[in-house]
């Protein structure tokens, strides 16, 4: 048995800002926390030498795709920053590491520590390989997919189901701001999203466009493109300003398969009315036409997307049932709690 959680160290990459979000949370519910952002921890051997000979080999084709030929290097991106993760256990003591996977990290240098390993899986990836690699060494691992959780399970991992949130502190109406952008999309470009936003382009040009990728690879017209396109990342309040502008959010990702990303919760989370495309667990906790709207094929896409920017009324009521709705149930706060109860049986 471990002791109460009075501290907990939080380990992600920088991007999303999971790590950051999450220790606010657990600030908030009296437990102190700390994060340890994997970015900062690249030797800048492995940044400037290891990186740039694994990619030439690759191009090469001397090695197979995905080969690391320094992994086993005290420097390399698999062993540097699990050594740093340890000395930061080290020095903070916590009773909690959480791991947030993302990038998985190696926790083995920790299999002596005393804290409680928790790792949480985040990714649209339920490879058993992969599963299995990231999972390892853990006290408990979870999932946001209740797919992902079952194939743990039937690993014999002990596992829980942890959605993702918002971050009301992050994401939240602004009641002075104008909605005066039509849509707003975030994301990076895909052959998917090139064809949706082509068939937005007939409904309104009115579009703030958010995401890598766009110019370099979209069939868009070159110059509605860069009239569009705002820049290739959006954090923060600006990224909470433009959900607060515009009169609809659209989400278009086919490749959402095993669970619900921070997206759709941090839209409702700031009032603003979501129009996406179908994904998996979806209907488990929202309901089309009630706090979202939700379309399967490009003519439907924009029959709805036209209903929804000529009915401001019932698109305020849509965008204030799905706030409400992530308020009452899906918040980080919510999350911490399911957290905290989910670890009781591994504490004091």
């Amino acid at each position: 048995m471990h002791p109460k959680i009075s501290r907990i160290l939080i380990a992600h990459p920088r991007f999303p800002p999971l790590a950051e979000d999450y220790a606010d949370a657990f600030a908030h519910a009296g437990i102190d926390a700390r994060t340890f952002i994997v970015d900062d921890h690249v030797h800048w051997v492995q940044r400037y030498v290891f990186r740039r000979v694994n990619k030439l080999a690759r191009a090469l084709r001397l090695v197979r795709r995905g080969t690391d030929l320094f992994r086993n290097h005290r420097w390399s991106d698999a062993r540097y920053p699990a050594a740093q993760l340890a000395a930061a256990v080290a020095a903070y003591a916590p009773d909690v590491v959480l791991c947030i996977h993302g990038k998985p990290i190696d926790i083995e240098p920790l299999r002596g520590a005393a804290a409680l390993k928790v790792g949480w899986w985040v990714e649209q990836n339920d490879s058993w390989p992969v599963l299995e690699s990231a999972s390892r060494h853990f006290d408990v691992y979870g999932a946001f997919s209740r797919e992902i959780v079952d194939a743990l399970a039937c690993n014999q991992r002990a596992s829980f189901h942890l959605l993702h949130g918002a971050n009301l502190r992050q994401h939240h109406p602004l009641d002075d701001c104008a909605k005066d952008v039509d849509v707003a999309f975030v994301g990076a470009w895909s052959p998917w999203r090139d064809e949706i936003i082509a068939r937005v382009f007939e409904v309104t040009e009115d579009i703030a466009l958010y995401g890598h990728s766009w110019l370099r690879k979209s069939r868009l017209p070159k110059k509605l493109l860069r009239k569009i396109h705002r820049g290739d990342l959006i954090l923060g309040t600006e990224l909470n300003v433009l959900y607060n502008r515009a009169r609809v959010v659209l989400n278009a990702d086919r490749t959402v398969r095993l669970g619900l990303n921070m997206r759709y919760f941090e839209v409702l989370a700031t009032r603003a009315c979501l129009l996406t495309d179908e994904a998996a667990e979806l209907g488990e906790h929202f309901v089309d036409g009630e706090h979202l709207s939700v379309y399967r094929d490009h003519a439907q896409m924009q029959q709805r997307l036209r209903w929804l920017l000529e009915h401001d009324d019932e698109r305020a009521r849509i965008a204030e049932r799905g706030h409400r709705e992530v308020l009452l149930r899906h918040s980080c706060d919510h999350r911490v709690r399911a957290l905290l109860a989910e670890l009781a049986a591994y504490t004091g």
